[in-house]
């Protein structure tokens, strides 16, 4: 399915990606994410798709301990994709050989956008499934915590992204185009709230930017 690019003000996001939140930016700072911007939603093409199954379909017996914590007291689940399509990825390349500055705006607007629209497509599945009278916990992206980045072949096999949103996994387990999401959300005949994975297990923790300023990627 088509998604709507956001239409409110996501610098604050943006220089969270960027690493500088708090930061105030000046005026050609600000010349600089509104060019990216304009680049960006020109380019992008996003697309969401999703699916539920029961929770059988994954083996999460080998997913790590933080997804099965995730998805505990859960019978189904349901997979999600999103994507801003390979026009965005084609101007990142390009910007990348020409202006390294800009390249970075629009690389990190890309992350605050897609963060956004993987917002969208929860909220639209959150209000179906609530519409059947079941709970559902928060979303949950392979390569957190302890689950594995592999899983990622697994979701895309089974929401066929590559027909539906033109989304592909490579063979290190990254999806292409690059700025492409997926995650997991439990589902339940009685509510359930998920688990936070937390820095404890995951598998970045000793090399996260994040922790190194003193902080997590949820805040």
């Amino acid at each position: 399915m088509e998604l709507c690019y956001p239409d409110r003000d996501l610098t604050r996001e943006i220089l969270r990606c960027f690493g500088a939140s708090g930061w105030q930016p000046d005026e050609a700072s600000s010349r600089l994410l509104r060019q990216a911007e304009t680049l960006l939603r020109s380019a992008a093409t996003p697309r969401g798709i999703w699916r539920e199954l029961p929770l059988t379909a994954l083996e999460v017996d080998t997913c790590g301990d933080d997804l099965a914590r995730h998805l505990h007291g859960c019978d189904r689940c349901v997979l999600m994709a999103v994507t801003l399509g390979s026009g965005a990825d084609t101007l990142m390349r390009r910007l990348e050989l020409t202006d390294i500055a800009l390249a970075a705006a629009v690389d990190a607007t890309a992350s605050a956008v897609i963060e956004q629209l993987c917002d969208e497509l929860e909220s639209r599945i959150r209000r179906e499934v609530q519409a059947s009278g079941r709970y559902l916990t928060g979303r949950y992206s392979p390569g957190y915590g302890d689950c594995p980045l592999a899983l990622q072949d697994d979701l895309c096999l089974m929401l066929d992204t590559v027909r539906g949103i033109g989304c592909s996994v490579t063979p290190e387990h990254l999806l292409t185009p690059r700025k492409s999401v997926t995650a997991i959300l439990g589902t339940a005949d009685h509510p359930v709230t998920g688990a936070r994975a937390g820095c404890a297990h995951c598998l970045l923790r000793n090399k996260c930017a994040y922790r190194k300023r003193g902080t997590t990627c949820e805040n």
